[in-house]
């Protein structure tokens, strides 16, 4: 007999229970989802963040370079 044929006969408060934890579990499945989605947006806003912090400064040590090696250099 294969299994596609046999026969599982199960007590019907059984099947209900199982079937409430089948669906109990399908709703942490969705929720776990949509808190790893909201992780996961969070994340590449923090990124951004950060790659814009490292931008600005980026910008002030260039700008301090170009003071600093104007004061070093004197006028001719």
């Amino acid at each position: 007999m294969e299994k596609k044929d046999m026969v599982v006969y199960v007590k019907l408060d059984d099947y209900n229970d199982i079937m409430d934890i089948v669906k109990l579990v399908k709703e942490r499945l969705r929720e776990a989802r949509h808190l790893l989605s909201k992780l996961s947006e969070l994340k590449k806003k923090e990124e951004a963040e950060i790659e814009g912090w490292a931008s600005e400064l980026d910008s002030v040590e260039e700008k301090l370079e170009v003071i600093d090696k104007t004061l070093a250099e004197p006028e001719v």
